[in-house]
């Protein structure tokens, strides 16, 4: 009896261990729902040219805000993003810096507040996205702009998601260089699925100076799925790259980036 017992409790824990490690890897968009993400992007800039460097730098801190407006039978939504709060610091070349905080507009560098204050409460994109995350109808927003950063990150194969499972997606980076993201999902505890991204081109630019621009395209870390709200939970992408010689002999170009997004209740 006693062995019994054991082999249908080692079963037991086996069969937890193993669904534990499984789940639903999809949105579950509800109507009227309403979801905030807090962002922050850092980034750095430095270039050599002709013996000269020049560095800028960028601080976006914002909440991003978005309204499931409808759902239809097949689970893709309608949502609608608007930015509830920014503040964007930029160090230019030289050091002076300018500074926009919705919070304090009086107190906003002058140019930043005419450029970015128009922006802060209105809706800025409308999109139709399935339950896998992928945007099937752009309504409102630049479109192409979706295909290289999908509006949750991440984008999810058919089928269930399980510790192990690696998936990639195509896309282009512009009319010329398509690119791959590979995502493979770590690990599923406590509700939350943790998924690994790398982005790399398919193409390489014929020049270095071409590469330039296609740098910030190419992220990689880790995303963090919530499986039993079927959301994003957070997000955080870095890049360091760096060019040599893309403006002749001795010049170089460094791009880094660190992107972060939580979910804010």
């Amino acid at each position: 009896m006693r062995r019994v017992c054991v082999t249908l409790l080692v079963s037991l824990s086996i069969t937890a261990a193993a669904s534990a490690q499984t789940a639903d890897g999809r949105f579950r968009w509800q109507k009227g729902q309403v979801l905030h993400y807090r962002v922050e992007h850092a980034t750095a800039v430095t270039e050599v040219v002709g013996g000269g460097k020049v560095e800028t730098k960028s601080r976006v801190n914002l909440v991003k805000r978005w309204q499931v407006l409808d759902v239809d039978a097949q689970g893709t939504a309608t949502v609608q993003m608007s930015i509830s709060a920014m503040r964007n610091e930029q160090t230019r070349p030289g050091g002076d810096v300018l500074l926009f905080d919705s919070a304090a507009p009086d107190k906003s560098s002058p140019e930043l507040r005419e450029a970015l204050s128009k922006f802060i409460g209105q809706p800025l994109a409308e999109l139709r996205v399935d339950a896998l995350g992928r945007v099937v109808e752009v309504k409102q927003s630049v479109a192409g702009r979706y295909e290289s950063e999908p509006p949750f990150v991440v984008i999810f194969p058919a089928g269930q998601l399980s510790a192990g499972l690696a998936w990639q997606r195509e896309f282009k980076t512009g009319e010329t260089y398509p690119a791959v993201q590979e995502c493979r999902c770590t690990k599923i505890e406590g509700g939350l699925a943790t998924i690994a991204v790398a982005t790399a081109l398919l193409k390489q630019p014929e020049s270095k100076a071409e590469m330039v621009p296609l740098l910030q395209k190419l992220p990689g870390g880790d995303v963090v799925f919530d499986v039993q709200r079927g959301r994003l939970h957070s997000a955080r992408l870095v890049i360091d790259r760096q060019i040599l010689e893309h403006q002749g002999e001795g010049s170089s170009y460094r791009f880094q980036s660190t992107y972060t997004e939580q979910v804010a209740e």
